[in-house]
């Protein structure tokens, strides 16, 4: 039996879907924030994610990112926007807009978890996620950042506000001592006081170089 993982922050949609997916034969897990579903994923390893992107504040494609192992996933939300679906599908998860119907849904659940595969489908790139046990101090442009947590995909990252109100670029440059400048793509932020939290993917021409400096990061 498929396992598959449920993040909404919406009661009533988790739990609709929780019974879809439970009539129509799969195991369920649910979670109400990010938090909860990292928490269930250092736990268990499902088959499928179906994850909102809009989950209180902070990003569903974090999830995805900095999952300790790449996992299929189907990116739902309710807001058409081109660079969070090409965002997505780079992170190897299949984009579809609310509202869902079950036929399309339980139809891009079989493409991603085929009943007849005995393995998942998806990417087959490992992602391991590495926390960070002291500051690691980096530049993120010219401005001073502090790395929090690592992966094989991306990073998440705390950036003074030294610009104002203005929010930070899209695409960016990490620099980390001792390495070279790595390119990255900016997928959430969010403002806390004086300090932005960032969680970013790597782009594919530096990912080699990043999964050997997140190899010495510790």
């Amino acid at each position: 039996m498929r396992t598959i993982l449920v993040v909404e922050d919406e009661q009533a949609s988790r739990e609709g879907l929780l019974l879809l997916l439970a009539r129509a034969g799969y195991r369920t897990v649910g979670a109400g924030t990010l938090k909860e579903a990292r928490e269930i994923l250092e736990e268990i390893t499902p088959d499928l994610v179906i994850v909102d992107i809009r989950l209180s504040g902070d990003n569903g494609l974090q999830l995805l990112a900095m999952a300790r192992h790449a996992i299929p996933a189907i990116v739902v939300t309710a807001f058409d926007d081109r660079t969070l679906a090409a965002e997505a599908r780079n992170l190897g998860a299949e984009f579809m807009l609310k509202p869902v119907s079950p036929a399309a849904l339980l139809a891009a659940i079989q493409r991603k978890v085929p009943a007849s595969s005995d393995q998942p489908a998806g990417p087959a790139r490992r992602w391991p996620r590495r926390r960070i046990s002291s500051d690691i101090t980096a530049l993120v442009g010219d401005s001073p950042a502090r790395i929090v947590d690592v992966g094989y995909g991306g990073v998440r990252f705390e950036l003074q506000s030294a610009a104002g109100d203005a929010a930070v670029p899209e695409l960016v440059r990490l620099t980390v001592p001792g390495s070279v400048p790595i390119a990255l793509h900016v997928v959430w932020n969010r403002r806390s006081g004086d300090t932005w939290q960032c969680g970013a993917s790597v782009n594919d021409e530096y990912r080699p170089m990043w999964e050997q400096l997140v190899d010495t990061l510790s």
